[in-house]
């Protein structure tokens, strides 16, 4: 019989760190590629289209993993709809400022379209997400309430 080697939780821990260390790390280096490529070098899109589809989905199967498990990726309780606005004109102001300086953009009606759909967009998409949230974080706390209560 093999011996199996046990590791406590810390070293599990630790490991587990570790790749998400390094996950990070990896999205970071995707995304500074595909911004070079994009705007440095005026690249073609097929040439950093895998960089671009690696790095969205990534973020969509994070996303929906957090979702399904029912963690709270935004701090739901905390943030008002209020505040997902407010935030959601910094991001915009933030993304067309970035537009403006890397690509160049320089037609007014352009910038403020690009604006007002990245709001909307933003705001929208985080407000469903975090309702989706709710509902599964509820779900699971009525699952533990039910398993609780049968005991």
């Amino acid at each position: 019989m093999k011996k199996s080697k046990m590791n406590d939780e810390r070293v599990v821990s630790q490991r587990r760190k570790i790749q998400s260390d390094a996950y990070q790390i990896l999205v970071y280096c995707l995304l500074i590629s595909v911004l070079i490529q994009q705007f440095i070098m005026n690249a073609p899109f097929e040439q950093f289209a895998v960089e671009f589809f690696c790095l969205i989905g990534s973020g969509i199967y994070i996303t929906i993993r957090h979702l399904s498990v029912g963690v709270d990726i935004w701090d739901s309780q905390r943030h008002t709809n209020k505040k997902l606005l407010i935030n959601s004109i910094i991001s915009g102001g933030i993304c067309v400022s970035l537009l403006i300086v890397l690509a160049g953009e320089r037609n007014v009606w352009s910038i403020i379209l690009i604006f007002v759909s990245f709001i909307i967009v933003y705001f929208l998409t985080h407000l469903v997400l975090r309702n989706i949230n709710k509902k599964r974080q509820q779900q699971i706390d009525d699952e533990l309430g039910s398993d609780d209560t049968v005991e």
